[in-house]
């Protein structure tokens, strides 16, 4: 019996440390999104259904549903910007301006993933796509 505990506590062990959540002690999660540029852009879409939560890699992970109100198909644009818990931007490589296309009267959810795990507030900003 000894030995069977002695096999299983460092599996034991192993998994307790599994489920905790790195990204937690980060402090509270939330997001926010705006548009930015042209301002007929709030007229055509419809900002709604925000989510963040950590991800199954301890990530933030935050996301919002743009809803096109018009009948017409539209293009936007949005990037995100990732803030630790004192407020200091999380610099990443990987921020730039991703293009959607959302039919008319349709939606489509946009996602973006933390840098880091410090990151625990994402501000996203929404435009309409030039091109």
């Amino acid at each position: 019996m000894n030995r069977l505990l002695t096999y299983l506590s460092p599996l034991l062990l192993l998994g307790a440390v599994a489920c905790s959540s790195a990204g937690v002690e980060n402090g509270p999660l939330s997001g926010t999104a705006r548009y930015v540029g042209d301002d007929d852009i709030d007229d055509i879409i419809e900002l709604s259904t925000e989510r963040i939560s950590f991800g199954r890699s301890d990530f933030a992970v935050y996301q919002v549903e743009l809803l096109n109100e018009d009948e017409d198909d539209v293009s936007v644009e949005y990037r995100a910007r990732w803030f630790d818990a004192e407020g200091i931007e999380v610099q990443s490589v990987a921020r730039s301006w991703k293009k959607v296309f959302i039919a008319g009267r349709s939606h489509s959810p946009v996602t973006s993933v933390a840098p880091n795990m410090e990151a625990v507030r994402c501000e996203l900003e929404v435009r309409l796509s030039e091109y």
